[in-house]
């Protein structure tokens, strides 16, 4: 069974071509900067997925997703001048496990693929404080395999969706060597999800002029919920845990 598949990668097409054409009209504003992030996030899930009439609950703590995990890659990039700036985020996960539903009746796996993509533009009101706009993509593909006493049941289902998002950036030096960088974002307002929220925060250390290493954790919760009957598909999920990334200035 599959409801409204679109590209994910066509997203990704337009929102890399919205940054790179922001990029180039505000790179005359003033000295432009870029930085990327490559990082490890240790996340517990918690949570339900629902397919047709049917919900399932999942409830990972770090140390299973990493026995989960098949595939994963999170990445950031930010280009800013001394007002203006964009960043994309993507994180993909493909994470298989354990799962019960009709209240512990069945028992079996579930496998979520899941790529989120988190495009922005910010303004910078001060030195430290960020305006942020933008929009988040999320594709989500699920298979649910569960059998017990009475039935079996296996199921795959797949959707994505678009939310807006709006919220407020951090940024400040503690020192020569230290920084602490933090955003909160909420969105959804009924458009894809009903809510979207994420809060990420972390403390960098730079250990020359290009390289840092930072420290930190990170916070996102859907509430997503589309269809009726048979097409019904429902992601109501937290993924939240510690971050460890390296960052590279260019």
């Amino acid at each position: 069974m599959n409801k409204r598949k679109s590209r994910p990668f066509g997203y990704l097409a337009v929102i890399c071509l919205l940054s790179t054409m922001a990029t180039g009209a505000l790179a005359d504003e003033g000295s432009w900067s870029n930085q990327g992030l490559i990082y490890l996030l240790g996340p517990t899930l918690d949570g339900t997925t629902g397919i047709g009439p049917f919900d399932t609950e999942m409830d990972m703590d770090a140390g299973d997703v990493f026995d989960a995990l098949d595939g994963a890659f999170l990445g950031m990039y930010r280009g800013q001048n001394d007002r203006w700036g964009v960043g994309l985020d993507v994180v993909y996960m493909d994470l298989k496990g354990d799962a019960t539903g009709d209240r512990g009746a069945l028992s079996g796996s579930v496998n979520v693929k899941q790529t989120t993509m988190i495009g922005t533009g910010y303004y910078r009101l001060s030195k430290e404080l960020r305006l942020i706009g933008g929009a988040l993509f999320n594709d989500l593909s699920t298979r649910i395999a569960l059998s017990g006493p009475m039935n079996d049941r296996n199921q795959r289902f797949g959707d994505d969706w678009v939310d807006p998002i709006v919220g407020v950036g951090y940024d400040v030096a503690l020192g020569q060597k230290w920084d602490f960088s933090g955003s909160a974002l909420v969105g959804g307002f009924g458009v894809g999800s009903d809510l979207v929220m994420v809060f990420s925060a972390s403390f960098g250390y730079r250990f020359n002029d290009w390289a840092s290493i930072t420290l930190g954790g990170r916070y996102l919760d859907f509430d997503y919920e589309d269809g009726d009957g048979a097409d019904r598909f429902k992601f109501d999920m937290k993924q939240y845990g510690p971050a460890v990334g390296f960052r590279f200035d260019f």
